[in-house]
């Protein structure tokens, strides 16, 4: 067989494949497409994928997990939140677009005053990170400084003592004033102080928590994944007037 008519074939045989992904590409979904849709849909979602327990933190975040809370006995410490939960973001462009985006992504540690608010974070690198890792860690830090929280990057084969952590948290953040206390409601049966009889302590009940400039702080709603199809999607409902307003 001649070297022309190889290279025909070979032209005809790329010419043919280019053809068919081309074809693909621009196919509208038909009925083989939506009965695989269907048989997706129709998984049973404990049959097809058992739940099954495991550990939330690793060793390595189980250390510094400890050494954040020894060292910062006056802070709530949380570890792995997505950031939608407690960042928002205005409302002009899609929040489904920014969710994908960097909304599921979850610092390791999150240093929280009483009332909840973050003021700090701690990133926990791996010795065998890799380029991906890097590049989400990196995007991750850029949303928390822009938003004013403090990152504090750490080695999980140098964490530090819980003396050299807090040393190093308060220079930057300002933990014991970084936060007064909030203006509290307590309800008229909270300041009865008699011992129930259950061997329980009372503690006031809280019914509203207020910052100093009135406005409230809450997280954003839990529900975002409901309407991730449906375009853009308020982060928080429309504020309601202060009854004392």
């Amino acid at each position: 067989m001649s070297i022309e008519v190889l290279l025909l074939i070979l032209v005809l045989a790329v010419v043919a494949v280019g053809g068919y992904l081309l074809f693909q590409r621009g196919r509208k979904p038909g009925a083989g497409d939506s009965e695989a849709k269907r048989s997706r849909d129709d998984l049973d979602t404990l049959a097809a994928w058992p739940p099954e327990v495991t550990r939330l933190l690793t060793s390595s975040e189980r250390a510094a997990h400890e050494v954040l809370v020894k060292a910062l006995p006056e802070c709530m410490i949380f570890a792995q939140v997505p950031l939608a939960r407690f960042i928002r973001v205005p409302r002009r462009n899609s929040y489904a677009d920014w969710l994908i985006r960097v909304g599921n992504l979850s610092p390791d540690f999150l240093i929280c005053d009483r009332a909840s608010l973050v003021i700090g974070a701690v990133s926990l690198q791996t010795a065998q990170g890799s380029e991906r890792a890097e590049r989400r860690r990196a995007r991750l830090a850029r949303v928390l400084k822009a938003a004013g929280v403090k990152v504090f990057v750490w080695r999980e084969h140098a964490i530090p003592t819980p003396e050299a952590a807090r040393e190093q948290i308060v220079q930057r953040t300002g933990v014991p004033d970084a936060s007064p206390p909030p203006v509290t409601i307590v309800s008229p049966r909270a300041l009865h102080t008699t011992d129930p009889g259950n061997g329980r302590i009372p503690v006031p009940e809280v019914l509203a928590e207020v910052t100093d400039d009135g406005a409230r702080r809450e997280p954003p709603p839990t529900t975002w994944f409901d309407d991730l199809d449906s375009g853009p999607t308020p982060l928080d409902p429309a504020r309601k007037p202060r009854p004392d307003a």
